[in-house]
């Protein structure tokens, strides 16, 4: 036993004898590149929402020309898709966010979103590589 009364270095609760716990950040990362993965589904049908209907309307971009649905059914598909990877993120945020120390909770929150937007934002830049534009 070391002198400061824990054995081992971990104290009870699974940080390690620092007060760090160990896989707080690579937890994070892990989970939240696997969410923006997840993700490209609603951030592509949202791209599609907005270019289709309130960006056209402003003139900024054209309509698909075979889109004669109306709003109606992007709002029944969008919306529950959006809310539930919204709570998921979230959640799995909460969580995560639980294992690291207090001091490091804004930045917790920061790099959550930039992993999350990692793969969607990685797609235009591996397009613009790769010559497909």
């Amino acid at each position: 036993m070391r002198d400061d009364g824990v054995a081992g270095g971990v104290v009870p609760d699974g940080r390690a004898a620092g007060g760090e716990r160990r896989w707080a950040w690579p937890l994070t990362v892990a989970a939240n590149l696997c969410l923006g993965v997840v993700g490209l589904v609603p951030f592509f049908l949202l791209m599609l929402f907005l270019i289709n209907f309130p960006l056209a309307a402003l003139g900024l971009t054209s309509r698909e020309p075979t889109e004669n649905d109306g709003m109606f059914p992007w709002a029944v598909v969008l919306t529950p898709l959006l809310l539930g990877f919204c709570a998921l993120w979230f959640l799995a945020n909460l969580g995560l966010r639980n294992l690291t120390p207090a001091e490091h909770a804004r930045r917790h929150w920061w790099l959550a979103a930039l992993l999350t937007s990692a793969p969607a934002l990685s797609l235009p830049v591996g397009a613009l590589v790769s010559g497909s534009f």
